[in-house]
């Protein structure tokens, strides 16, 4: 279930106890119609969520043309919700036929609704797609959704997406190698070589979310860092103009573990402006070998 269950651990001995609306139960076809109608996103939301085991019959008519809502997170619960029903084959096929199309924001909202369906067998649809998106939010939409999925077979396309003209799929790229897995036993063999040219992009949040996945790669202990991987992210943590990419420079270095990332570490916890950085740099220190 997407949301938490509380139960009641204490028994009322005075009046009678109203039953708590569990998630998962409780909603029917038409308060979702109802929640769908107030124009609330965090009722059609909670509708969703409150309807995961409600039968589909009346409510699959309601919850369609949620794929197209506005907002993400509507799109998101609607693409959980159908993942269940009986017409998951064709709403798989109906957003992959999306992805071929010409409409971009029909293709964007085909990459958030597979991200939430978490089918693999969407993965090449949404790999070729990634290869030219039509802009940039259905580009982000699809990377997002090949990290959410989270399958291996992602990993090429996902590297070819980090040299994007378009910022937000780079960073959408960047954070979504992070979520790859593989079969127990398995590594997913994602490398340092495609996102050091990230770590120097103009765009912050692409610098950032560079840096954060080398440093995850690093803290997987499989993949040794380079001297060119430490000198990159140790002029990062000192010199980079945004806190926010100094802060995940430093906390990489510390995942990294190499030594030879102490003096850039001690020059960010003695001297940087940001007290976050600091403490994060002091934190890396403790890391190294």
């Amino acid at each position: 279930m997407r949301t938490a269950i509380i139960f009641a651990s204490a028994i009322v001995a005075m009046g009678a106890l109203s039953s708590p609306a569990f998630a998962g139960f409780g909603s029917s076809a038409v308060a979702i119609k109802a929640a769908v109608q107030s124009g609330s996103v965090d009722a059609i939301v909670a509708e969703l969520e409150k309807a995961e085991e409600l039968p589909s019959s009346g409510a699959i008519d309601v919850v369609l043309p949620l794929v197209d809502h506005d907002s993400w997170r509507v799109r998101d619960a609607a693409g959980w919700w159908l993942t269940r029903r009986g017409v998951r084959t064709q709403v798989i096929a109906n957003m992959t036929a999306r992805l071929a199309g010409s409409d971009p924001i029909a293709a964007r909202n085909a990459g958030d609704v597979l991200a939430a369906m978490r089918d693999f067998s969407t993965v090449p649809a949404l790999a070729t797609f990634l290869q030219k998106p039509l802009d940039e939010d259905s580009g982000v939409a699809a990377a997002r959704a090949l990290g959410a999925i989270g399958h291996p077979t992602a990993l090429t396309a996902l590297n070819g997406a980090l040299g994007s003209t378009l910022a937000g799929v780079r960073a959408q790229a960047a954070a979504s190698l992070r979520d790859l897995r593989a079969p127990k036993g398995a590594t997913v063999a994602a490398s340092y070589a495609p996102l050091l040219p990230l770590v120097g992009d103009g765009d912050a949040n692409v610098r950032r979310q560079a840096v954060m996945t080398i440093g995850f790669i690093g803290g997987a202990g499989k993949t040794p860092a380079t001297g060119a991987v430490i000198t990159a992210l140790s002029s990062v943590a000192t010199g980079d103009p945004a806190a926010s990419v100094r802060k995940a420079a430093a906390w990489a270095l510390g995942e990294l573990k190499d030594g030879s990332a102490r003096a850039a570490l001690m020059q960010a916890q003695a001297n940087d402006s940001d007290a976050l950085v600091r403490s994060i740099a002091s934190a890396a220190l403790a890391n190294l070998r």
